[in-house]
Protein backbone atom coordinates (compact mmCIF):
# COMPACT_ATOMS: atom_id res chain seq x y z
CA UNK A 1 0.00 0.00 0.00
CA UNK A 2 1.56 3.27 -1.11
CA UNK A 3 0.77 6.80 -0.06
CA UNK A 4 1.05 9.64 -2.58
CA UNK A 5 4.54 11.12 -2.38
CA UNK A 6 5.19 13.94 -2.74
CA UNK A 7 1.87 15.69 -2.29
CA UNK A 8 0.62 17.35 -5.46
CA UNK A 9 -1.10 20.75 -5.43
CA UNK A 10 -4.12 19.22 -7.18
CA UNK A 11 -4.47 16.29 -4.78
CA UNK A 12 -8.14 17.05 -4.14
CA UNK A 13 -8.96 14.35 -1.60
CA UNK A 14 -6.27 15.51 0.84
CA UNK A 15 -7.64 19.04 0.58
CA UNK A 16 -11.35 18.40 1.11
CA UNK A 17 -13.36 17.80 4.25
CA UNK A 18 -13.95 14.08 4.66
CA UNK A 19 -17.44 12.63 4.55
CA UNK A 20 -19.10 11.97 7.91
CA UNK A 21 -19.65 8.24 8.49
CA UNK A 22 -23.12 7.24 9.67
CA UNK A 23 -23.40 4.45 12.25
CA UNK A 24 -25.12 2.31 9.62
CA UNK A 25 -22.21 2.82 7.21
CA UNK A 26 -19.71 2.16 9.98
CA UNK A 27 -21.06 -1.34 10.41
CA UNK A 28 -20.66 -2.22 6.71
CA UNK A 29 -17.87 -4.47 5.44
CA UNK A 30 -16.59 -1.73 3.15
CA UNK A 31 -15.94 0.76 5.96
CA UNK A 32 -14.58 -1.92 8.29
CA UNK A 33 -12.20 -3.00 5.51
CA UNK A 34 -10.94 0.58 5.18
CA UNK A 35 -10.28 0.63 8.93
CA UNK A 36 -8.37 -2.64 8.58
CA UNK A 37 -6.29 -1.11 5.78
CA UNK A 38 -5.45 1.88 7.99
CA UNK A 39 -4.35 -0.46 10.77
CA UNK A 40 -2.38 -2.62 8.31
CA UNK A 41 -0.51 0.43 7.06
CA UNK A 42 0.20 1.65 10.59
CA UNK A 43 1.67 -1.72 11.56
CA UNK A 44 3.37 -2.59 8.25
CA UNK A 45 7.09 -3.20 8.70
CA UNK A 46 6.79 -2.40 12.40
CA UNK A 47 9.20 -3.96 14.87
CA UNK A 48 8.53 -5.81 18.09
CA UNK A 49 9.51 -3.98 21.26
CA UNK A 50 11.17 -5.69 24.21
CA UNK A 51 7.79 -6.68 25.64
CA UNK A 52 6.98 -8.49 22.37
CA UNK A 53 4.32 -6.07 21.17
CA UNK A 54 4.34 -4.49 17.73
CA UNK A 55 5.14 -0.78 17.71
CA UNK A 56 3.41 1.27 14.97
CA UNK A 57 5.64 2.78 12.28
CA UNK A 58 3.45 5.90 12.13
CA UNK A 59 1.61 7.47 15.06
CA UNK A 60 -1.38 8.71 13.07
CA UNK A 61 -3.09 8.11 9.74
CA UNK A 62 -6.37 9.34 8.25
CA UNK A 63 -8.53 7.58 5.68
CA UNK A 64 -8.03 10.25 3.01
CA UNK A 65 -4.27 9.64 3.14
CA UNK A 66 -5.05 6.21 1.68
CA UNK A 67 -7.52 7.62 -0.83
CA UNK A 68 -10.81 7.13 1.04
CA UNK A 69 -13.32 9.92 1.60
CA UNK A 70 -14.26 8.85 5.13
CA UNK A 71 -13.98 10.73 8.42
CA UNK A 72 -11.84 8.06 10.10
CA UNK A 73 -8.37 8.20 11.65
CA UNK A 74 -6.09 5.79 13.50
CA UNK A 75 -3.83 7.20 16.23
CA UNK A 76 -1.32 5.86 18.73
CA UNK A 77 -1.83 7.89 21.89
CA UNK A 78 1.28 6.37 23.47
CA UNK A 79 3.38 8.68 21.30
CA UNK A 80 6.80 9.16 22.86
CA UNK A 81 6.67 5.85 24.77
CA UNK A 82 8.87 3.26 23.07
CA UNK A 83 7.69 0.09 24.74
CA UNK A 84 3.92 0.15 24.39
CA UNK A 85 1.14 1.56 22.24
CA UNK A 86 -2.38 2.84 22.70
CA UNK A 87 -4.08 2.50 19.31
CA UNK A 88 -7.45 4.15 18.79
CA UNK A 89 -9.72 4.08 15.76
CA UNK A 90 -11.59 7.39 15.75
CA UNK A 91 -14.69 7.89 13.61
CA UNK A 92 -16.01 11.43 13.06
CA UNK A 93 -13.68 12.96 15.69
CA UNK A 94 -14.54 16.52 16.74
CA UNK A 95 -12.60 18.89 18.97
CA UNK A 96 -15.14 20.18 21.48
CA UNK A 97 -12.72 22.35 23.48
CA UNK A 98 -9.14 23.55 23.12
CA UNK A 99 -6.89 25.47 25.48
CA UNK A 100 -5.63 28.94 24.68
CA UNK A 101 -2.20 27.83 25.87
CA UNK A 102 -0.11 26.69 22.90
CA UNK A 103 2.90 24.43 22.53
CA UNK A 104 5.29 24.23 19.60
CA UNK A 105 6.22 20.76 18.34
CA UNK A 106 8.06 19.34 15.36
CA UNK A 107 5.66 17.77 12.85
CA UNK A 108 5.88 15.87 9.59
CA UNK A 109 3.59 13.90 7.30
CA UNK A 110 3.95 10.68 5.32
CA UNK A 111 2.51 12.52 2.31
CA UNK A 112 5.41 14.99 2.49
CA UNK A 113 8.26 12.64 3.39
CA UNK A 114 11.13 15.16 3.27
CA UNK A 115 9.33 18.08 4.92
CA UNK A 116 9.27 18.93 8.64
CA UNK A 117 8.33 22.03 10.60
CA UNK A 118 7.62 23.53 14.01
CA UNK A 119 3.89 24.07 14.55
CA UNK A 120 2.05 25.77 17.41
CA UNK A 121 -1.11 24.05 18.59
CA UNK A 122 -3.30 23.96 21.70
CA UNK A 123 -1.64 22.20 24.64
CA UNK A 124 -4.85 20.52 25.76
CA UNK A 125 -8.00 19.50 23.89
CA UNK A 126 -11.19 17.54 24.42
CA UNK A 127 -12.54 15.28 21.70
CA UNK A 128 -15.71 13.37 20.95
CA UNK A 129 -15.73 10.50 18.45
CA UNK A 130 -16.99 6.96 17.85
CA UNK A 131 -14.89 3.81 17.92
CA UNK A 132 -15.10 1.26 15.10
CA UNK A 133 -18.01 -0.47 16.85
CA UNK A 134 -20.03 2.73 17.08
CA UNK A 135 -19.44 3.37 20.79
CA UNK A 136 -19.11 7.02 21.75
CA UNK A 137 -15.68 8.12 23.01
CA UNK A 138 -14.66 11.22 24.94
CA UNK A 139 -10.96 12.01 25.20
CA UNK A 140 -9.20 14.66 27.27
CA UNK A 141 -5.68 14.98 25.89
CA UNK A 142 -2.64 16.98 26.93
CA UNK A 143 0.75 17.54 25.29
CA UNK A 144 1.88 15.31 22.43
CA UNK A 145 -1.36 13.27 22.17
CA UNK A 146 -3.30 16.55 21.86
CA UNK A 147 -0.95 17.71 19.10
CA UNK A 148 -1.30 14.38 17.29
CA UNK A 149 -5.09 14.54 17.32
CA UNK A 150 -5.12 18.13 16.08
CA UNK A 151 -2.83 17.02 13.24
CA UNK A 152 -5.07 14.08 12.25
CA UNK A 153 -8.34 15.98 12.61
CA UNK A 154 -6.72 18.62 10.42
CA UNK A 155 -6.21 15.91 7.77
CA UNK A 156 -9.89 14.98 7.98
CA UNK A 157 -10.78 18.64 7.42
CA UNK A 158 -8.46 19.02 4.42
CA UNK A 159 -5.64 20.72 6.35
CA UNK A 160 -1.96 19.83 6.50
CA UNK A 161 0.67 20.81 9.05
CA UNK A 162 2.37 23.04 6.46
CA UNK A 163 -0.72 25.30 6.55
CA UNK A 164 0.27 26.26 10.10
CA UNK A 165 3.96 27.01 9.55
CA UNK A 166 5.00 30.56 10.40
CA UNK A 167 7.03 30.71 7.16
CA UNK A 168 6.12 28.01 4.58
CA UNK A 169 8.88 29.30 2.30
CA UNK A 170 11.35 27.97 4.87
CA UNK A 171 9.97 24.58 5.87
CA UNK A 172 12.69 22.19 6.98
CA UNK A 173 14.08 19.87 4.30
CA UNK A 174 14.93 16.60 6.04
CA UNK A 175 16.02 13.60 3.99
CA UNK A 176 15.59 10.20 5.63
CA UNK A 177 19.35 9.81 6.05
CA UNK A 178 19.45 13.10 7.99
CA UNK A 179 16.47 12.44 10.25
CA UNK A 180 18.32 11.43 13.44
CA UNK A 181 20.61 14.45 13.09
CA UNK A 182 17.57 16.67 12.56
CA UNK A 183 15.85 15.35 15.70
CA UNK A 184 18.87 16.47 17.74
CA UNK A 185 19.13 19.87 16.05
CA UNK A 186 15.63 20.87 14.89
CA UNK A 187 15.84 24.29 16.54
CA UNK A 188 18.95 25.22 14.52
CA UNK A 189 18.29 23.30 11.28
CA UNK A 190 19.49 25.21 8.22
CA UNK A 191 18.23 23.15 5.27
CA UNK A 192 14.98 24.53 3.89
CA UNK A 193 12.33 23.89 1.24
CA UNK A 194 9.64 26.24 -0.08
CA UNK A 195 6.18 24.64 0.30
CA UNK A 196 4.20 27.88 -0.04
CA UNK A 197 2.61 26.67 -3.31
CA UNK A 198 1.07 23.76 -1.39
CA UNK A 199 -0.28 25.81 1.50
CA UNK A 200 -3.98 26.50 1.97
CA UNK A 201 -4.70 29.54 4.10
CA UNK A 202 -6.56 28.90 7.36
Amino acid sequence: MLLPSPLLPDDILLRKKCKIVSLRELRTKDVQNVINQLLDYVYANSKSTKNGKKKPRVVGLSANQLGYDLNVAVVDLAIGHKDYNDIHVLVNPVITWSSKTLIEKDEGCVNLPDVRGLVKRSRRIKIEAFDRSGNKLTLDLNGWPAVLLQHEIGHLNGKLFIDYLSNPKKAFLVKQKDFSNYKKNSKTWDKFIDVSDLVVKR
